[in-house]
């Protein structure tokens, strides 16, 4: 494709950190090589869309995007990667004119544009800010992307089949990374991966011997990231990390939790106790009070019971976030042949719960870690007049 192509680039789904790695890691190949980025695709001979599609409410709002750009400009060439492009069946016949490409084939940027800097090897560590969610709080951080994939096999998640094997960046790569984002002057460094807890497993290491190494440095400047760290792993691991780095460098902490209840937890083929863990997180917060620690719920699973639900208001004493993801049916996840479906009117009813423990608290002149994971107008959409 000629270098004179000029190339309107947009995330689908700002909001998701995974997204805007994508998205930023996308710029800098077309800047890089040479293409003018256009902010007006009106004034773009193509159209690249990087999508999310981790629930069902964020795919219908990825599909909209997509259908909205492809309707508007048919005479413009159209690309559509990411997530959604790996997960959706049958999204190349519903925009036929569009490339669909993959997350596990994004070596075809390189047979499309023909650039001098191959994709693999473009570097993407600090997010553009040009690429965030309106409204969304920037702190300058410097993003390592430590491994690809994750060990779990959530019912879910329709995410396996595309990163199904781990693929971890060796050690000294990491601290590599490391070292230029502190001489890059950057105070905040972020471990990102599908799940920091699974790095390592290819490498003959692990997360907590990576943590090790970083806790080396601990009389430099700098907070860390973990962005994420699933429970399972952060159990097994746990003894194991030096306890220096989680007092001194560790600011904040993304650990999802999904559910409090074993039940669901073992429908979602979830392997831990949430006590245990909670008591890992309370040890985690003893030893650091001012680390910010943020935990995922999806509510609305088979099998999920009101209880269920309502167990998860207790983390509020244990995190700064709950953020609640509500489950809706995805043909291409597991957890769709599951019984004991929650019926659409009963998730708009606990969406209210949710939302009416949230105001308990504000009322009470507590602060309030619950939050809902999207806007009013995606809430709205949770009506079952819009099933």
């Amino acid at each position: 494709m000629a270098k004179n192509k000029k190339i309107f680039l947009r995330s689908t789904y700002p909001e998701c950190t995974r997204n805007l790695f994508d998205t930023t890691r996308f710029y800098n190949y077309f800047r890089e090589n040479g293409f003018q980025l256009v902010r007006n695709p009106s004034f773009a001979d193509v159209i690249v869309l990087t999508t999310c599609g981790f629930d069902r409410i964020k795919e219908d709002r990825t599909m909209r995007m997509i259908r909205q750009y492809y309707e508007k400009y048919p005479k413009k060439e159209m690309i559509v990667c990411g997530c959604l492009a790996s997960t959706r069946r049958g999204l190349g016949a519903m925009f036929a004119r569009a490339l669909i490409v993959p997350v596990e084939q994004y070596g075809l940027f390189d047979n499309i544009f023909h650039p001098r800097i191959s994709l693999d090897v473009i570097r993407t560590n600090a997010l553009t800010r040009r690429f965030f969610a309106r409204g969304r709080a920037v702190v300058r951080s410097y993003c390592i992307h430590i491994c690809e994939g994750c060990l779990n096999n959530c019912t879910y998640c329709d995410y396996k089949e595309i990163r199904s094997c781990v693929k971890s960046k060796p050690p000294a790569e990491v601290i590599s990374e490391f070292h230029d984002g502190l001489k890059a002057g950057y105070k905040r460094i972020v471990l990102l991966a599908d799940d920091c807890g699974s790095y390592g497993v290819d490498k003959n290491t692990d997360f907590a011997k990576l943590l090790n190494l970083l806790a080396a440095f601990r009389n430099k400047d700098f907070r860390l990231s973990i962005n994420f760290f699933e429970p399972q792993r952060l159990a097994r691991l746990y003894p194991a990390i030096d306890k220096e780095i989680i007092r001194q460098k560790v600011a904040e902490m993304c650990i999802p939790l999904q559910s409090c209840s074993p039940g669901i937890l073992k429908r979602m083929n979830r392997h831990y106790d949430v006590k245990d863990v909670l008591k890992i997180i309370d040890d985690i917060r003893r030893l650091n009070p001012a680390i910010h620690l943020i935990t995922h719920i999806i509510y609305g699973f088979p099998g999920e019971t009101r209880q269920d639900l309502a167990a998860s208001f207790q983390l509020a004493d244990h995190f700064d976030e709950v953020n609640y993801f509500c489950y809706l049916d995805k043909p291409e996840m597991r957890a769709f042949r599951l019984d004991r479906k929650v019926p659409r009117r009963e998730i708009w009813s606990r969406t209210r719960m949710i939302q009416d423990e949230m105001k308990k608290l504000r009322r009470a002149g507590r602060p309030c870690p619950l939050k809902m994971a999207y806007t009013d107008r995606e809430i709205r959409m949770l009506w079952p007049a819009h099933s």
